[in-house]
């Protein structure tokens, strides 16, 4: 006899949510989207605010770079307030704007729509989530700046190296940027305002920004870091992504969501990268969400110049009611009586 649960769902109607989020299926977490339509299916419809995702690097691309400035445009366009971190470059400057489509049918890839003559059994299947192919995305070649209106609605902290210098702190950097985090998330954003607004924090290349030449392994003080941010958002209304060029088990315990990003090398392949799921979040829920698969292709699609999340794998069918050709036939040596050449 099985037994299952089900939460009892009060009216939401009251209640009012911060802009840019929602509840998920079962109305126990707090989502907001990365910004990248076809990532959200994967890791169960968004991020859960008060999460932490880490993006393993791949040193060969600059895709990471990509989707941390998707996740920041969305905090934009929803009036969300940012808080950015890096070393490299500045992650605000061009952002890609908002597009939308004429039709959500059109501007598809071919080998989408074409039938399938040999794996014929996967033609019902959907490579893509339904939801991830909204007709609205980001332009990462866009030319033309986010209006100003929008940005002027919204907060934009940075803390950088030069802030770090000029400070003449006698703390590590990684001292500094864990303090100014501190005070930001516990005074502005804590969960028990009355006023209700979601900061996204980036942090580009973290493993470089916590280097210190004081010590030979660092590797302690980006899991004192981790663990020390962790607690301050889960008390806080933010999400986190974190870029890290550097990969431990250690990394994967303290985050919610981790994948990893690896370059595609295969010859006429259509993926750019591959994405690799490690962790996804247990917020909440004796039942996490679990998606198809955890192996992910990633695809530039140059007509509309912005990245999707897809499925590159099918499982193979293994039920007894698969559909084969010559189910009936025995396997034995007696010659057939009709032969069909």
């Amino acid at each position: 006899m099985s037994i299952t649960f089900k939460k009892k769902i009060s009216s939401t109607s009251n209640i009012r949510l911060p802009p840019g989020t929602r509840l998920n299926s079962n109305g126990t977490l707090l989502l907001t989207s990365t910004g990248i339509s076809s990532l959200d299916t994967f890791i169960g419809g968004g991020l859960p605010i008060g999460s932490l995702l880490l993006i393993y690097e791949d040193k060969n691309s600059n895709l990471s770079d990509s989707i941390l400035r998707c996740y920041l445009s969305e905090g934009i366009y929803n009036k969300h307030d940012l808080c950015i971190s890096a070393l490299r470059n500045d992650p605000t400057e061009n952002l890609p704007t908002k597009e939308e489509n004429l039709s959500s049918t059109e501007n598809r890839l071919d080998d989408e729509n074409e039938k399938m003559k040999i794996a014929w059994r996967y033609e019902n299947l959907s490579t893509i989530d339904s939801s991830s192919t909204s007709n609205i995305h980001y332009d990462l070649q866009s030319t033309k700046p986010i209006p100003n209106d929008l940005i002027e609605q919204i907060k934009i902290h940075k803390i950088t190296w030069n802030d770090y210098q000029q400070s003449q702190s006698t703390l590590s950097y990684r001292n500094y940027l864990l303090k100014s985090l501190q005070k930001l998330l516990t005074n502005d954003y804590s969960s028990q305002q009355t006023e209700k607004r979601i900061l996204r924090i980036g942090i580009q290349s973290l493993s470089l920004s916590l280097f210190d030449d004081k010590t030979s392994n660092h590797t302690d003080e980006l899991f004192a870091f981790l663990y020390h941010l962790r607690i301050l958002l889960r008390t806080s209304l933010a999400t986190c992504i974190i870029t890290l060029n550097e990969k431990s088990k250690l990394f994967e315990t303290l985050a919610d969501i981790v994948f990893e990003l690896k370059i595609s090398n295969l010859i006429h392949n259509d993926y750019v990268a591959f994405c690799q799921l490690i962790k996804l979040p247990r917020l909440n829920t004796i039942q996490p969400f679990i998606p198809d698969t955890w192996d992910i292709g990633i695809k530039l699609i140059k007509h509309r110049k912005n990245l999707v999340f897809e499925k590159y794998s099918i499982p193979p069918d293994l039920s007894e009611d698969a559909s084969r050709d010559d189910k009936n036939k025995s396997l034995t040596c007696t010659p057939s009586k009709q032969l069909d050449f």
